[in-house]
């Protein structure tokens, strides 16, 4: 393939085309009898490597019917899925030749980067510090996990638990287990503290890491403080917001409910556990039908609104978010330009958040409506929660989606794979028609009435 060519591939082709045969690779390697137990239907396969690959942490059989080789299938498919195809294999080729120009190009329109010259550094950052932040938390939690399973259990949970927490996927290793939820561990500060940081720095995103990495070592060895890109301030400003804001409210509305009976320290570190977890993993400390109506519609509202684009998290992310709140301000402040920290967003980025939000939304909408078509025993909050569970990737379900029927399993896998990867850019994934093939031009411009 020419440079020229490879310059030309779109990389909503490539996000999408990789998912999509990491999917079916992970549903061929589960259909093997040596990963499974028992038989199961392909469809049920299929969503389990679905949710893998999405980072979901929804399954419709229990993984307890897998064996060791098909759980390894399945953290695999994790670990892969939240750090993209596409950029693994790009990680891969930079390790053994140097990457020409049309490839740290195309590296760089996957990452969404102004400039691409230091992609290969960026790359060996982001495994690199993969590597060690997941396994330096499996041997924490492998201090908790050796005094109550056996040496090799105790192991092969901790990096699971590990890689979980850090590609907020959600999946527990209760899975594997007749308990579904992390209960037994909500007054272990170790246990607790430990998920949260590897949840929180996954979700945060690597180039926003990678330049506070370059501002410290700048700061420390030159005195001369590395200047943060308008993306990264973005997302510290509106990640540490969040997570104030969601921790605030879920101490305002379980005091007296799930966290009554632990001390105040306890109900402050269960409270940003789960608002951390909110925002994209799905792990929680008990069950999900014991928290207030309040509570389930915070859990919503947060999913939607995910972590930080380029990191292991979903949602519509953070950035899209605060540009669509900069947009609604502009315009009741009558201003022409959307500014965010003193600087002026390119109109194309506003269109693009504003048709994120709006394709996600819509999807939701279709998709609840269908569902509550197939699933009749359904409530609507149940089929809604569900819906945006699937999209936000959180991995929550009320009802219990192993209870899905057979369409409505497929509407979830594509709900799934469409907030995983964006419905902007499954949108333009589909399309043949390059940009390059399609001739731009004006009309004569005239206003309409709005309200």
């Amino acid at each position: 393939m020419s440079k020229n060519k490879l310059i030309d591939i779109s990389p909503a082709h490539i996000i999408l085309f990789s998912f999509f045969i990491l999917i079916l690779c992970g549903t061929c390697l589960l259909a093997l009898p040596i990963a499974h137990l028992k038989p199961m239907p392909f469809i049920d396969l299929f969503f389990t490597a679905t949710s893998a690959t999405c980072v979901t942490g929804m399954f419709t059989l229990p993984l307890s019917n897998f064996t060791l080789f098909g759980k390894a299938v399945i953290l695999g498919l994790i670990q892969i899925g939240a750090l993209g195809l596409a950029t693994m294999s790009l990680f891969i080729i930079s390790l053994f030749i140097d990457l020409g120009l049309g490839t740290r190009f195309m590296a760089g329109q996957l990452f969404e980067l102004d400039s691409w010259h230091n992609i290969k550094r960026i790359l060996i950052f982001t495994f690199g510090s993969t590597l060690i932040l997941e396994l330096l938390g499996a041997s924490i939690f492998f201090t908790i996990f050796k005094s109550e399973y056996s040496v090799d259990s105790a192991i092969f949970y901790s990096l699971f638990h590990a890689i979980s927490a850090f590609c907020n996927a959600g999946v527990s290793f209760f899975h594997f287990l007749t308990e579904q939820n992390l209960e037994r561990y909500n007054t272990s500060y170790i246990f607790l503290i430990t998920t949260t940081i590897l949840t929180f720095i996954g979700g945060l995103g690597f180039i926003t890491w990678h330049e506070l990495m370059s501002h410290v070592h700048a700061y420390i060895f030159a005195k001369k403080p590395h200047r943060l890109s308008l993306h990264s301030k973005i997302i510290l400003y509106g990640a540490g917001t969040l997570l104030v804001v969601t921790t605030t409210l879920f101490l305002l509305l379980e005091y007296s409910n799930t966290l009554a009976l632990l001390s105040i320290p306890l109900k402050c570190i269960n409270a940003i556990f789960h608002a951390v977890s909110f925002k994209s993993c799905g792990f929680i400390l008990g069950n999900l039908t014991d928290f207030l109506p309040a509570t389930i519609f915070l859990i919503m509202i947060i999913g939607l609104i995910g972590s930080s684009p380029g990191s292991t998290g979903s949602g519509i992310k953070i950035t899209t978010f605060v540009l669509f709140l900069s947009t609604i301000k502009a315009v009741i402040n009558g201003r022409a330009s959307v500014d965010v920290f003193e600087r002026e967003i390119p109109l194309d980025q506003i269109y693009k958040a504003i048709a994120i939000i709006s394709l996600g939304i819509g999807w939701i909408l279709f998709t609840t409506f269908c569902l509550l078509l197939t699933e009749t025993n359904w409530s609507f909050l149940d089929v809604f929660f569900e819906t945006i569970s699937a999209f936000s990737n959180v991995g929550y379900s009320l009802k219990g989606t192993q209870k899905l029927s057979d369409f409505g399993k497929i509407f979830i896998m594509i709900t799934m794979f469409i907030g995983r990867i964006g419905s902007l850019t499954f949108i333009l994934g589909l399309k043949l028609k390059s940009k390059k093939d399609t001739i731009e031009f004006s009309y004569p411009e005239e206003r309409v009435m709005l309200s």
